[in-house]
């Protein structure tokens, strides 16, 4: 398995508004769409985007999942399917100080396949889905209420 994070804090946002507001798949098509190299809406939370990596663009389908509160913290987690990239993809919401601001880190785990995969991956689709992320993050930035 191959591992990709990123993390951004959003100030004056709590956690439980970041959090409601990313558990309606309809409201992820805002924090993709843009993001990635190319963007197909499959329907509320499902879409399929395009991820330009040497040597070609690939394929990454993105399919909400569920959101989890059960354990203290904030998840919400998405599968992630594709050649190259079947995983789990999941945004991990935590309370920062002062507790208006949150810190969101995207994470995927993904299975990029056995020698060709890892070839890949130091060949720049970490590199790829990481650049990818930051934009989706900004996106999710931007598209997230702010206030209360």
């Amino acid at each position: 398995m191959a591992v990709v994070t990123s993390d951004l804090l959003l100030e004056g946002v709590r956690r439980d508004v970041v959090f409601e507001w990313l558990c309606d798949p309809a409201h992820h098509r805002a924090v993709v769409e843009g993001a990635f190299d190319g963007f197909v809406d499959e329907g509320p939370g499902r879409f399929r985007l395009a991820v330009r990596t040497p040597p070609r663009t690939r394929e990454l389908v993105y399919r909400f999942d569920r959101a989890d509160d059960s354990h203290g913290g904030r998840r919400v987690y998405v599968n992630t399917e594709g050649k190259r990239f079947r995983g789990q993809l999941s945004y991990s919401l935590r309370t920062m100080k002062p507790s208006s601001n949150t810190l969101v880190t995207l994470h995927m785990d993904y299975d990029p396949g056995a020698v060709v995969g890892a070839l890949l991956v130091g060949a720049g689709l970490e590199a790829s889905l990481l650049r990818c992320f930051k934009a989706a993050l900004e996106n999710l930035s931007r598209a997230v209420p702010r206030g209360a």
